[in-house]
C-alpha cells in the first residue's frame, strides 16, 4: 500500500561558518508527492521558495543549495549538526511536527507535584539549558533528538590555536575545560 506523505521533510541544512547563519530547506507535502512546496527556514522564519512536484522541489532545493555553497560560503551540514539559537530550533521543530521534549530535569514523583515520570515538556514552554561562566548554548535538531551544545563567551572564542604539538595539546585541553565550565552537551529525545 502506498502511503501519502503529510509531514514536512527537512531536506537540507547549510551553514555559513564565518557568519554562523544556518539555512534549512524543507519540503512541505500539500498533496503527497504530487504537490509540494520548497520552504526556506532561516532563524525561525519561514519563506516559501517554490511549488511543484516532490521531484521538482528536490531539484530546486539542490540547485539553491549549490548556489549558496558556491556564491555565499555555505556548506552542507549533516543532519543534527546545524547548531543555532533555541528560538530558531524550536520554530523549526514545531514546523516539522515536534511538540514535546523529554528533559530529565522535569521528572517529578514528589508529593504535591504533578506526576511526570518521563520529563515530558511541551516544546513551546521549554527554556533549554542554562549556561554558566558567560557562555551560552546552541541547539540542533535531527528529527528524534534535540542536542544542546555549550558555546564559549565571546571573550574566549577568538583565540587562535598554536601550530606545534605540545602547545596545541595544552590549548585544546584549556579550551575543553572552558567549554565544560559552561555546561555539558546534552541530547534530548523529542516527539510529536
Amino acid at each position: 500500500m502506498y502511503e501519502t506523505r503529510t509531514r514536512p521533510w527537512l531536506y537540507r541544512s547549510l551553514q555559513n561558518g564565518e557568519r554562523g547563519e544556518v539555512r534549512h530547506l524543507l519540503i512541505v507535502f500539500v498533496n503527497g508527492s504530487a504537490e509540494t512546496q520548497l520552504v526556506q527556514f532561516t532563524n525561525g522564519i519561514e519563506t516559501l521558495v517554490s511549488s511543484g512536484t516532490e521531484y521538482e522541489t528536490k531539484l530546486h532545493a539542490d540547485v539553491l543549495a549549490q548556489a549558496w555553497t558556491s556564491d555565499e560560503g555555505f556548506s552542507l551540514v549533516k543532519e543534527g549538526h546545524a547548531f543555532e539559537p533555541l528560538p530558531a530550533v524550536i520554530a523549526l521543530a514545531r514546523k516539522l511536527g515536534v511538540e514535546v521534549v523529554y528533559d530529565n530535569r522535569f521528572k517529578a514523583v514528589k508529593p504535591g507535584h504533578p506526576l511526570n515520570l518521563t520529563g515530558a515538556v511541551p516544546l513551546k514552554n521549554w527554556s533549554g539549558m542554562a549556561a554558566k561562566n558567560g557562555g551560552s548554548y546552541r541547539y540542533a535538531l535531527d528529527g528524534v533528538r534535540l542536542t544542546a551544545q555549550p558555546v564559549l563567551a565571546d571573550s574566549l572564542r577568538g583565540a587562535i590555536a598554536p601550530g606545534d604539538g605540545a602547545a596545541f595539546a595544552k590549548f585544546m585541553l584549556n579550551h575543553m575545560a572552558a567549554l565544560k565550565a559552561v555546561g555539558p552537551t546534552v541530547a534530548f529525545v523529542v516527539s510529536d
